[in-house]
C-alpha cells in the first residue's frame, strides 16, 4: 500500500495499530489524549501544510466527543502543547460570554496580521486566539470543552499535506460558526477597503445659482498622480515578479473575508524599481482642478459628495473623495423656506381697494398678477409651482408667494382730501346703520331668549299638547 510519509509508517500499519489501540481509546489517562494512544507518532511529527486534514475513524468516534479545532503553525516537527483556551483569551474559567467576547476584540487588535506585518509570531498567536473564541463563545461547545478538559479527553487536529487511508474521514478548510465572522467582520470592517485621506472645501453660491442650478469649477490643494510615472509609482521599463502574497491575483482572503492584497495593493506584482519623483507613491503634493456639476434646489448647509475627486491614492491605493459643503448667500428680492420663496410687492391704497394688476419676478422672469379687491397688508397670494425644485411624489417645484405691502399717500391735493373725506362721510353713515340693525336683532334675541319669554313659550306648549290629547 505505501508508506504514509507523515507518519513514517504504511496506512494499513497504521489502520491495524488504531484498532489494535480502540479498546484503551475511552480509557486513556488524563496525561494523554485519544489520538496520541491511537497514533503516538503524532507526537513526534506535525507539520506545516495547506489545508487542514481531521483524522479519526469514520464509525468509531463515540457520540458526543469534541474534537478541539486547532492549528498547527510550524515549519517542521515541534512538540508544542496545546493551550488552555481560557488562558489564551485571558479570562477565567467562568468567565461571562461579553468577557470573552472583550477579551477577544482587544486581542484580536492587537495580533492581527494586518497589524503586524514585520511579527511573524502575531499571526500564529491570532490564530491561537480565533481557535480559542471559536469555542468559548458558543455555550454547548464551551460545555463540551470544559467537561472533555477536565477529564483530559481533548482531541486534536493534525495538518497534512497530502495522505489518504481507507475508512477514515477527511475534514479539508476551516470552519466557524456565523458569530464569529460577525464579530470579525464588527472588528475590522474598517479594513476592508482601501482608500485614502478625503478632502472637504466650503463653496459660496448666489441665490439664482442654486436656485437654478450650475457648474462650477474648484482648485484645490490636494496630492495628484506624478507626472514622471503617470501615478503608477515605478518606471516604465521596471522589472517586476509575481507577488507571493495573493500569488498575483490581487485579492487576499482570510477566513471568508476578500480584501484587497495589503502586498501589491490590487496589482498582483511587485517592483524591484520605483520613481524616483514621488518615491513609489505615485503621487505628489500639488493643486487639483475639479468640474462639478451644482443640482437645482439646493441650500445652505447641503454637502455633495464626489467620488474619486479627493486626493490621489498613494502606493496603488483607491483615490479619496471630494466634499463640498455649499453655503448659498442671501437675495435682495427673494426670501426662501425650504422649497417655498417669497417676494414682497408694493401696491397703492386704491389698488388694495379696486384690486387691478400687478407684475413680480419670479426665478423666470416677471410676470403678472391679479390683485384681489380689498386685499389687506401682508396678505399672501400663492403660486403654485413657481418655487423651487424638490422631491416628490406628486410635486417637484415649491410655491412662490406675493406678499402685498400697501403704501399709503403722505400728500394730498384739495380734490383727493375733499373725495377721501366724502367717502369717510359715507363710511360713518353706512356703520350707523349697520350699528341700528344690529341693536333691533340684538333687542329681538334678547326678548326671545329672555326667562319670563321662556317660560310663558313652555306653559303655551302643555296647553296644547292637553287640549290635543282632550279632544283626540
Amino acid at each position: 500500500m505505501g508508506r504514509w510519509k507523515p507518519l513514517g509508517s504504511s496506512a494499513h500499519s497504521i489502520l491495524k495499530n488504531f484498532w489494535f489501540r480502540s479498546s484503551n481509546f475511552l480509557e486513556c489517562s488524563a496525561g494523554k489524549r485519544p489520538l496520541q494512544v491511537a497514533f503516538p507518532a503524532l507526537d513526534h511529527r506535525r507539520y506545516l501544510c495547506s489545508c487542514r486534514i481531521l483524522l479519526y475513524p469514520a464509525d468509531f468516534v463515540p457520540k458526543g466527543l469534541l474534537l478541539s479545532k486547532r492549528f498547527i503553525h510550524a515549519t517542521g516537527p515541534s512538540n508544542s502543547t496545546e493551550r488552555d483556551y481560557y488562558e489564551i483569551l485571558g479570562v477565567s474559567r467562568n468567565a461571562t460570554k461579553e468577557e470573552i467576547k472583550k477579551a477577544f476584540h482587544a486581542l484580536a487588535k492587537k495580533y492581527h496580521p494586518d497589524a503586524n506585518k514585520k511579527n511573524p509570531s502575531a499571526k500564529r498567536k491570532f490564530q491561537e486566539i480565533r481557535d480559542a473564541y471559536e469555542i468559548l463563545q458558543d455555550p454547548e461547545k464551551r460545555a463540551q470543552y470544559d467537561r472533555i478538559s477536565e477529564y483530559g479527553r481533548t482531541g486534536e487536529d493534525v495538518n497534512y499535506s497530502s495522505g489518504d487511508a481507507d475508512g477514515f474521514r477527511f475534514t479539508y478548510g476551516t470552519q466557524f460558526s456565523d458569530s464569529f465572522y460577525d464579530v470579525f467582520a464588527e472588528i475590522f470592517k474598517d479594513q476592508a477597503k482601501f482608500h485614502t485621506k478625503d478632502i472637504q472645501v466650503e463653496l459660496s453660491l448666489s441665490f439664482s445659482e442654486a436656485a437654478k442650478g450650475c457648474t462650477k469649477h474648484l482648485s484645490f490643494d490636494a496630492d495628484v498622480p506624478c507626472d514622471a510615472c503617470n501615478g503608477h509609482g515605478y518606471p516604465p521599463n521596471a522589472k517586476r515578479k509575481i507577488c507571493h502574497n495573493c500569488q498575483g491575483s490581487g485579492m487576499q482572503t482570510f477566513l471568508r473575508f476578500t480584501e484587497t492584497c495589503s502586498m501589491c495593493k490590487g496589482s498582483g506584482v511587485i517592483f524591484k524599481e520605483f520613481c524616483r519623483a514621488c518615491q513609489g507613491s505615485g503621487a505628489v503634493e500639488g493643486v487639483k482642478h475639479v468640474k462639478v456639476s451644482i443640482p437645482a434646489g439646493v441650500d445652505t448647509g447641503d454637502t455633495i459628495h464626489v467620488e474619486n475627486a479627493g486626493n490621489a491614492g498613494r502606493h496603488g491605493l483607491e483615490p479619496g473623495s471630494l466634499f463640498i459643503k455649499l453655503k448659498v448667500t442671501e437675495d435682495p428680492l427673494f426670501a426662501r423656506d425650504g422649497a417655498d420663496i417669497y417676494v414682497d410687492s408694493n401696491i397703492s391704497f386704491t389698488q388694495a381697494i379696486l384690486g387691478g394688476n400687478v407684475e413680480v419676478p419670479t426665478l423666470s422672469g416677471k410676470t403678472k398678477v391679479q390683485i384681489p379687491k380689498g386685499v389687506q397688508p401682508g396678505q399672501l397670494l400663492r403660486l403654485r409651482g413657481k418655487g423651487l425644485p424638490k422631491s416628490g411624489f406628486f410635486v417637484d417645484h415649491g410655491d412662490q408667494y406675493v406678499r402685498f405691502r400697501v403704501n399709503f399717500p403722505v400728500v394730498l391735493n384739495e380734490r383727493q382730501r375733499a373725495i377721501l373725506e366724502e367717502f369717510a362721510n359715507e363710511e360713518i353713515s353706512s356703520e350707523h346703520n349697520t350699528s341700528g340693525e344690529g341693536s333691533w336683532w340684538q333687542q329681538m334675541l334678547g326678548h326671545v331668549l329672555a326667562p319670563k319669554y321662556v317660560l310663558e313659550f313652555s306653559a303655551l306648549v302643555l296647553i296644547l299638547l292637553l287640549v290635543k290629547k282632550i279632544l283626540g
